[in-house]
C-alpha cells in the first residue's frame, strides 16, 4: 500500500471522519476494518514501506492459519460439483404486464444465471 494511501487510512481511523474531495468539512464515520495479507508486515515496518502506527491501529486481533494446502478438508466442493446435483424447485412468479418467458420466470437453481 503507498505510503500516502497508509496517511489517509490512519487519519480516517484516528479522526472518525472521511473528508470528499472539493469537500471543506468532514463526515464523521465509524468503521471496522478487516484486512489479509501474505506479506510479513513485521519486515516492511523495519524496511520503512509500513506505517508502525497503522500496523498498531490495524493489528487488533491477528489470525494466523495454516496455508490451504495445508488443510485440504477446508477447501468447498467445486463448480462442477455442485452443477451435477439435481436443480431445486423455484417458486418464483413473473410480475411483469407482458406473458413473456424472462430471467425471473425460468426454473433456474438460485446462484446460476
Amino acid at each position: 500500500m503507498p505510503s500516502a494511501l497508509q496517511a489517509k487510512l490512519l487519519r480516517v481511523l484516528q479522526d472518525h471522519e472521511v473528508r470528499a474531495v472539493g469537500a471543506t468539512q468532514g463526515t464523521p464515520v465509524d468503521v471496522r476494518i478487516i484486512s489479509a495479507t501474505h506479506r510479513d508486515l513485521d519486515a516492511q515496518m523495519k524496511e520503512g514501506r509500513f506505517r508502525e502506527d497503522l500496523y498498531y491501529r490495524l493489528n487488533v486481533v491477528s489470525l494466523d492459519l495454516p496455508l490451504l494446502s495445508e488443510r485440504r478438508e477446508d477447501i468447498v466442493p467445486s463448480p462442477r460439483t455442485i452443477s451435477r446435483s439435481p436443480p431445486r424447485a423455484t417458486t418464483r412468479t413473473c410480475t411483469r404486464s407482458l406473458p413473456r418467458r424472462c430471467n425471473c420466470c425460468s426454473p433456474r437453481p438460485a446462484g446460476q444465471r
